[in-house]
């Protein structure tokens, strides 16, 4: 059982293997130079000795795996060869397709379920409420060692990091590893799922083979990755400003902490997902800088 030139031929052009499709890919993968593929279908050795063309026997198991064949295949002519692997690559596109169109109705799903899940609030009277009544305490408490450095804003839950999407899409990557400065991966999964539709973008209408359900459920996905995005920069931007002013505040630099609260503040009331838990931080910090200024004015 040989792989001579024609059968070679055939694999290449089958796109059983989509990664390897020319002899130079061929070689790369096997390790080798490309002009080693060459002189496999010389007539003659380097001796000038007569040979014949084939595939020496030390490289046709590797190419049967790259290809995932099997040897039997082999011993097929060369019409039911290129048959044979023809069949096998179209089975193996339907069933990719199948996978990704099931991937896709699950992606869709998955992101409704979410953005559901994200809509439910706890009555915002009862949260103002409960943070009030912690505010008072606090500052009636805390007064008499207000310019302690260790007494500053300790509000338990501070900027909150967002409920990570448990979807899935196994074409754009499965990053399991923890990721401190991007747990949600979302970064990761926008720049895949942008590089997918950039590469289909570029490819001729009449290879593009995408329904209308499948360009929608990515569309829809890439709109709620960058939302996500948007959402998280924008409490960045907040928590970074909230402790800016607490470093202002502990140097006494009252004017510029009222600064850094006041934009933090502005940012989170122009957000569309405000989060009452830092809206209360932000006021007991604001309290707190209130009373060191009107304190200092008295002495």
């Amino acid at each position: 059982m040989k792989i001579d030139k024609d059968k070679l031929n055939t694999l290449l052009r089958s796109g059983l293997n989509t990664e390897i499709k020319t002899r130079k890919q061929l070689a790369a993968h096997l390790g080798l130079d490309p002009t080693s593929l060459t002189r496999w279908f010389a007539t003659r050795d380097r001796l000038g000795n007569p040979r014949y063309p084939v595939v020496p026997d030390r490289h046709v198991t590797k190419i049967l795996a790259l290809f995932n064949l099997s040897p039997q295949c082999l011993s097929l002519d060369q019409e039911g060869f290129r048959h044979h692997c023809f069949e096998l690559s179209l089975q193996h596109k339907k069933g990719q397709k199948d996978v990704r169109q099931k991937n896709v109705a699950l992606r869709e799903l998955s992101i409704k379920e979410y953005s559901t899940a994200n809509n439910r609030i706890f009555p915002v009277s009862f949260i103002i409420a409960l943070f009030t009544f912690c505010i008072a305490w606090y500052v009636i408490d805390d007064k008499s060692e207000l310019f302690k450095q260790a007494k500053t804003s300790k509000i338990e839950h501070g900027i909150k990091a967002i409920k990570c999407w448990a979807g899935f899409s196994l074409s754009l990557g499965d990053f399991e590893q923890e990721d401190k400065a991007d747990p949600c991966h979302y970064s990761k999964l926008f720049y895949q799922a942008m590089s997918q539709l950039k590469a289909d973008n570029r490819s001729s209408p009449q290879t593009q083979s995408t329904s209308s359900s499948e360009y929608t459920a990515t569309q829809n996905y890439l709109l709620f990755l960058s939302k996500e995005l948007e959402l998280r920069r924008l409490n960045d931007k907040i928590s970074l400003h909230v402790e800016l002013g607490k470093s202002e505040l502990r140097q006494l630099n009252y004017l510029a902490a009222q600064n850094h609260f006041a934009i933090a503040r502005n940012i989170l009331t122009s957000s569309s997902r405000q989060d009452p838990i830092i809206l209360a931080e932000i006021s007991a910090l604001s309290d707190q800088l209130k009373t060191a200024m009107r304190l200092q004015v008295n002495k």
